[in-house]
């Protein structure tokens, strides 16, 4: 069920994000869609939707280089991150893009270890390419940790689904 302008934005960031081994998870509105609850996230630019992804990436200090390096590929100026000092708290990245825009965290509220939340994952197949996805049960919790009405109604929707389908976690 991912919307049609996220499916498209990661067929390209996916193969980047693999040759340079980023390890990250794919979390907000896109584990929302992988789990059944499709909505438009993002907003309009030039007549159309432009897609939100969010992404919680390990981090390390290789890690952040190999992320920065995949985002220099696809285009991105990335002259003002690579002039950061790489913060294991604090270097959150908000990245424009011609048709999307793209939140790298590297802290998700009510979610403490990225190692277990890794280890939880279930995987989202997009075209030939596949994408680590936060566990239904994690997505949950950092949506009551947000807090947002739109978190709330995430939740809902969620758990609507889940009781639909006989208390299972729907993925597509």
């Amino acid at each position: 069920m991912l919307p049609d302008e996220a499916a498209a934005a990661l067929e390209v960031l996916l193969p980047a994000f693999k040759r340079h081994g980023v390890d990250l998870l794919a979390i907000g509105g896109l584990a929302v869609a992988h789990y059944g609850h499709r909505r438009i996230s993002g907003g309009p630019v030039k007549g159309e939707i432009k897609a939100d992804l969010d992404f919680w990436y390990k981090p390390t200090i290789e890690n952040y280089v190999n992320l920065v390096k995949a985002l220099k590929e696809l285009e991105v100026d990335v002259e003002e991150v690579e002039q950061k000092i790489f913060d294991p708290k604090k270097s959150f990245l908000k990245i424009p893009h011609k048709t999307f825009h793209m939140d790298f965290l590297p802290q998700v509220a009510g979610l403490d270890s990225y190692k277990e939340c890794k280890k939880n994952s279930s995987i989202m197949l997009v075209g030939d390419h596949q994408i680590a996805v936060v566990s239904f049960a994690d997505l949950l919790k950092n949506k009551q940790a947000v807090g947002r009405t739109i978190d709330k109604e995430d939740i809902t929707a969620l758990e609507q689904k889940r009781k639909e389908s006989g208390g299972k976690e729907s993925s597509q």
